[in-house]
């Protein structure tokens, strides 16, 4: 790093700045586009434009100041082989500042997007305090490898801070206008309005497994008997002036289910009458029978009975019944090779990022607050991929950080003891099911849904 660099100056019609290192010249920068880029050392320009006035001038400044009885009329240059470290190390210097974030897609926090390339920021302290105002406070963008090319397939993942807008979070799709127009939007977020950052990183094993919660459910005549019983009273309860029973059904759902009933009796397929009443007695005696075979000390019960009296058992009427959605767990594994110092920091900075992301919040000794919640993205330059599943937009949990330092087994690091390679799996969670609303949106055609 130079220890002072100068202002531009014109030389043949070009500008330059040099840089100086222990009061000698250490490295000669072109602006080029608005930008300063670092000329080689051992070429004709750096010779001619070293042996300049404006060069002599500027190592006089940084030498000596405003003492300029102290002028002289050469410049001291570093060695060769110094000149050429230098000038390699500003070069890669320069290449991993190129990630300047794609505002195509505004974040939430923005008021409108704004176009700064195809590239992500790296977030160095001056460019957010100069758009501070305008974007908000974004926090830093990282990326792996940091030589990523964003206009292929990638995986960007991006913190929030966690949010209730209300009590009951989990809920489907929703219509709601949007300049005018009505468009569905998934269910209620508990992501806040700021963004905390984003880490950039290849394309993963992509999977995803949807499931739905189905059990066992088995019922003697008997209960049969009592579960009609108690579903004549939730038709008739007050609940109906409400439009919907206890039982969640509305009334045009029962209208609907008590025609598909009559059908199916004019087509001979319900039960008689007379037949359950038979069948609900023998069973009840049954039953009667074995809570007395108990008293007396035998060890049989009504199947065993029935079984051995009549051949027969009751009916467990079993079949499979709906209990409820499966929230989805997404695991990912990352190996991370550092091939620089630069991208080794940035290793350790992604794993950082998600250690202060997943951490819950110490209020008090009484309450603790949420940890933050993250929005996962397959990407491309295009935007997000249709071709694989989307994540809840809804927020996704952490719950799990692993980072295996000796991934093959053994340790092995630099001089600076940043491990060769390391591997980092995560686990997240959605914070809420995906309903049918959900997969229905007419803006996920020609997709393959969440």
């Amino acid at each position: 790093m130079a220890d002072k660099k100068s202002r531009q100056y014109s030389v043949d019609g070009n500008s330059y700045a040099f840089e100086f290192v222990s009061d000698k010249l250490a490295g000669i920068k072109k602006s080029v586009n608005g930008l300063l880029n670092p000329i080689p050392p051992k070429g004709s320009e750096f010779a001619s434009v070293s042996s300049s006035d404006e060069a002599i001038n500027a190592f006089n400044v940084a030498k000596f100041g405003p003492n300029k009885a102290a002028y002289v009329n050469t410049v001291e240059k570093l060695s060769e082989e110094e000149l050429q470290d230098y000038y390699d190390k500003e070069v890669k210097k320069g290449v991993n500042e190129q990630f300047i974030e794609n505002f195509a897609e505004p974040a939430l926090a923005f008021t409108e997007p704004r176009d700064t390339g195809d590239q992500y920021n790296r977030g160095n302290s001056s460019y957010r305090s100069k758009y501070r105002g305008i974007l908000g406070n974004r926090g830093n963008v990282y990326a792996y490898p940091l030589d990523i090319d964003l206009d292929q397939d990638h995986f960007k993942i991006t913190k929030y801070r966690y949010v209730r807008a209300n009590i009951n979070q989990s809920k489907s799709a929703r219509v709601r206008s949007r300049k005018g127009e009505n468009i569905n939007v998934a269910g209620d977020s508990v992501i806040g309005s700021e963004i905390d950052g984003s880490v950039i990183l290849p394309m993963p094993k992509a999977t995803d497994a949807n499931a739905a919660q189905w059990g066992g459910s088995d019922l003697t005549v008997t209960d049969l008997a009592a579960l009609g019983t108690a579903e004549g009273i939730d038709k008739f309860s007050p609940a109906r002036l409400f439009g919907r029973t206890s039982s969640g059904l509305k009334n045009d759902q029962i209208q609907e289910q008590n025609a598909i009933r009559k059908q199916r009796a004019e087509d001979g397929q319900s039960e008689s009458f007379a037949g359950n009443i038979i069948a609900g007695s023998q069973a009840t005696t049954a039953q009667s029978i074995s809570k007395l075979t108990g008293i007396l000390g035998a060890n049989f019960d009504t199947d065993v009975f029935l079984a051995r009296t009549g051949g027969r058992v009751l009916n467990p009427n079993a079949e499979m019944l709906f209990q409820g959605p499966v929230i989805r767990d997404f695991s990912f594994e990352f190996q991370m090779i550092a091939r620089s110092k630069k991208e080794g920091e940035e290793i350790r900075e992604i794993i950082r990022f998600f250690k202060l992301g997943m951490a819950p919040k110490f209020q008090n000794i009484a309450f603790l607050a949420n940890p933050d919640v993250f929005k996962l993205e397959y990407r491309n330059s295009e935007g997000i991929l249709d071709t694989v599943n989307r994540f809840n937009p809804g927020g996704l949990a952490l719950t799990t950080l692993k980072t295996d330092y000796a991934p093959n087994g053994y340790w092995a690091a630099y001089t600076d003891s940043q491990p060769v390679a390391l591997k980092l799996s995560m686990s997240f969670t959605e914070l809420r099911p995906i309903y049918h609303g959900d997969q229905a949106d007419p803006e996920l055609e020609g997709t393959v849904g969440y």
